[in-house]
């Protein structure tokens, strides 16, 4: 009986201590959201088998006194790019595609690189950021307002006022289209400038469009739409049940109101190429997902083969063309081995991690971007510190 109690006293005591860490970190959290001005946000630390700790704090929405939790649903920015890599690599194990073949053995149209015909752009190129693609002014018109007559150009800073006149402009288009229109040479938006003069795999540059490339070319080898194919794939076996591309896949109850300062509401919008940028979720589904990459990283996910999450975990510079890589497939790889990604768009901030040798992940969502104020960013980088920062044991 002395035994027994022995180890129930030293089973608490190592659970307090845990408790005790967790505690820290809320109460170091909650302090930091009320000297903050972000509207709300909502964290997550996750190892392998379960969440560790998930909370939310603020508002979802300040006006309707709406408090934010782990089910308020938001666009996450270009770590959306994270599922791209999985959707491109469960293709590759279907047979359907080829990292290094030419994207237009997959596409409806051709698109050349203009200062380098001879040189196919490939999916790795896409999935590397060295396809030579570039974002440009053009981008801008991947965006566009739910209610465009009800948005005011004159009330944001100077400099953003063309940006938001351009949006105004906009209108939704199948993703097809947009790509036709921007990438091939008689689209009606081409331009040589839409290409870095580099030939493919020679120079790094963060592309936005090349990444929602990728997803199209996914949707075109495999003849299945690219929201059926990662609600298949992912969604699905992972039972992320509020997750999705477009509004009307998702409970639009939950959706956050975002804002740039809790004073200054971004006008609802959404991505023509939504697979770089769009997808919406919460942090409950998001935690399985990042579950999902710590198993993936060590052999045992569900996804995925082990051969196909060492591949998109690798850097992808021992690859001989691809001379400036700065991760694996569309996954960033850090100089401390943790791998993430982060997003930001108008409304929105997001950060993932996640640390294979620790066995932690770690994510971070709110619905304020700081567009114009540093001092937001800077209580996001507090934040962000003090969740990663808490004692992993």
């Amino acid at each position: 009986m002395k035994k027994v109690s022995s180890l129930l006293i030293l089973i608490l005591l190592f659970s307090c201590q845990i408790d005790d860490d967790i505690l820290t970190t809320h109460i170091e959290l909650k302090e930091l959201y009320e000297k903050s001005e972000l509207a709300g946000f909502s964290v997550a630390i996750v190892d392998n088998n379960k969440i560790r700790y998930q909370n939310s704090f603020g508002y979802a929405d300040i006006e309707k006194n709406k408090k934010f939790s782990k089910h308020t649903i938001q666009n996450i920015g270009s770590i959306s790019k994270t599922f791209i890599a999985l959707a491109v690599m469960k293709a590759v194990e279907q047979d359907k595609l080829d990292l290094d073949t030419n994207i237009n053995t997959y596409l409806p149209f051709d698109i050349i690189h203009p200062y380098h015909p001879q040189k196919p752009i490939t999916v790795r190129h896409l999935a590397t950021h060295t396809s030579g693609i570039t974002d440009g002014e053009v981008y801008y018109k991947s965006y566009v307002f739910e209610n465009p007559t009800g948005v005011d150009p004159t009330i944001y800073p100077e400099d953003y006022q063309p940006i938001i006149e351009l949006i105004k402009t906009n209108i939704k288009l199948d993703e097809s289209i947009f790509f036709e229109n921007v990438l091939s040479s008689s689209g009606k938006w081409y331009s040589e400038g839409n290409f870095l003069e580099n030939p493919p795999g020679e120079k790094y540059n963060y592309s936005n469009i090349g990444a929602a490339l990728a997803a199209f070319v996914v949707e075109s080898a495999t003849g299945i739409s690219y929201e059926e194919y990662t609600k298949k794939y992912i969604f699905d076996p992972l039972r992320m049940d509020a997750t999705g591309w477009r509004f009307n896949e998702v409970n639009m109850q939950n959706h956050a109101t975002l804002y740039y300062a809790k004073d200054f509401e971004v006008p609802q919008y959404s991505l023509i190429t939504k697979a770089d940028g769009g997808l919406i979720t919460n942090t409950s589904d998001f935690s399985k997902y990042l579950i999902e990459m710590l198993k993936g990283y060590h052999g045992n996910g569900k996804l995925l083969s082990k051969a196909s999450y060492k591949e998109m975990f690798s850097f992808q510079t021992k690859h001989n063309e691809i001379k400036e890589a700065e991760g694996g497939i569309f996954w960033d790889i850090y100089d401390n081995r943790t791998i993430g990604h982060d997003g930001g768009d108008p409304g929105i901030r997001t950060i993932s991690l996640f640390d294979p040798i620790k066995n932690r992940g770690y994510y971070f969502m709110t619905n304020t971007s700081g567009d114009f104020d540093n001092k937001i960013n800077h209580s996001i980088e507090e934040i962000w510190d003090t969740l990663i920062n808490q004692n992993p044991n």
